[in-house]
């Protein structure tokens, strides 16, 4: 771990005093024991146990029930910042849990005004009785995990949420043309301007010479650029994740570097579609095998497709990739058994992304402590 003294600012260095001043805790859902939550979730299974787990981590619960109510499965993801909220609100005998969605006038309306600034819509609430310290989960894909607030003077602690291994945010690039060249715009670049550096480094890469591969060459530099502004223009102060031995631990956002193995990832193909913008392409990637096209009808053998699985649940197909860049819905498509036939207007492409991630492969509870009690 390389050496670098930065000094903390007044609401790290007393968050962190008071994190440290309390014995250390494990997560309350080990990372194990998270994904065999996760797998009864998405499974709908019967044996998890509802009752039990709303007694221990209430808004993990609601999540669970939510996604059974939609018919959407939950995010992994969320039950770690679930399990994390949680454990904090242990921490700091925070006893009182309440629904945001069931009590919208809980939290008063000055301290409500002044999380909306941080670009937080709030969740659910953990506060002493007398209301006078709440930490207040919420979610925005623009704002920081949860915040602390002491109500009796409106002091704010602004925290993250992490997973051991995590993206510390993953936005659409813009589309490529025909050529399948990166594309840099002004306004990507306004509305993401910590990985200005990253994309400057792959400046020349063609999506199409790069299918089915993730591109993952940045600067040590680049990538810690984007990491660290990611959060200062978050308004985050400090980032909770957990150790090796599933002990709580609580840093600095801009120290994350010292504690973290960061990388940088563009990924080609990424979570989110549109309709097909180069048809041109997805033609001459289809020819490959060897299609039966009537106008914009088409036939494809089967076997000669990769399948896209539904997450969680039964592994059921939900679609047909056409190269890791385009698919097709099960749904959209008539089945014979050997071959597949689907109308080429259904077809949707997903869009690139670019990330900036860290692995807290060696993280240390005693090791992070020891370091900052120091500097108390």
């Amino acid at each position: 771990m390389k050496e670098e003294r930065i000094p903390l600012t007044k609401q790290q260095k007393e968050i962190m005093q008071e994190f440290y001043s309390i014995a250390r805790t494990k997560v309350i859902f080990s990372k194990y024991d998270r994904g065999v939550l996760w797998k009864q979730a998405t499974k709908r299974s019967t044996s998890l146990d509802l009752q039990n787990l709303k007694a221990r981590c209430p808004a993990l619960e609601h999540q669970i029930r939510k996604s059974v109510e939609s018919g959407n499965n939950i995010q992994s993801a969320v039950f770690s910042e679930c399990a994390y909220a949680q454990t904090l609100a242990n921490m700091l005998k925070l006893d009182l849990f309440v629904n945001c969605t069931d009590e919208p006038d809980f939290i008063p309306q000055e301290v409500t005004c002044l999380i909306h600034s941080y670009n937080l819509v709030p969740r659910y609430v953990y506060s002493t009785k007398d209301k006078r310290r709440m930490l207040i989960q919420a979610g925005s894909c623009e704002g920081i995990d949860s915040a602390l607030i002491t109500v009796i003077d409106f002091v704010i602690y602004t925290i993250e949420f992490k997973e051991p291994g995590a993206k510390v945010s993953e936005p659409d690039l813009p589309k490529y043309g025909e050529d399948g060249k990166l594309k840099i715009t002004k306004k990507f670049l306004n509305d993401y301007p910590q990985f200005e550096s990253m994309l400057n480094e792959q400046k020349n890469l063609n999506i199409f010479d790069n299918i089915g591969h993730n591109i993952n060459s940045f600067s040590t530099e680049s990538i810690k650029k984007a990491v660290q502004y990611n959060y200062s223009n978050k308004y985050a102060h400090v980032i909770c994740t957990e150790d090796v031995d599933g002990y709580f631990v609580m840093m600095p956002v801009n120290q994350v570097q010292l504690w973290a193995e960061l990388e940088g990832e563009i990924r080609t193909a990424g979570r989110n579609y549109l309709k097909v913008w180069t048809p041109r392409a997805l033609h001459r990637l289809m020819s490959q095998y060897n299609p039966s096209i009537d106008g914009t009808k088409v036939k494809i053998e089967k076997n000669k497709l990769e399948t896209r699985k539904q997450r969680g649940g039964d592994g059921k197909i939900s679609g047909y990739k056409i190269t890791s860049l385009f698919f097709v819905y099960a749904k959209d498509c008539d089945d014979d058994g050997l071959y597949i036939s689907f109308d080429i207007t259904k077809v949707r492409q997903l869009k690139p992304t670019i990330a900036g991630k860290m692995f807290f492969k060696k993280l240390k509870y005693e090791e992070v402590k020891s370091y900052y009690m120091k500097l108390f």
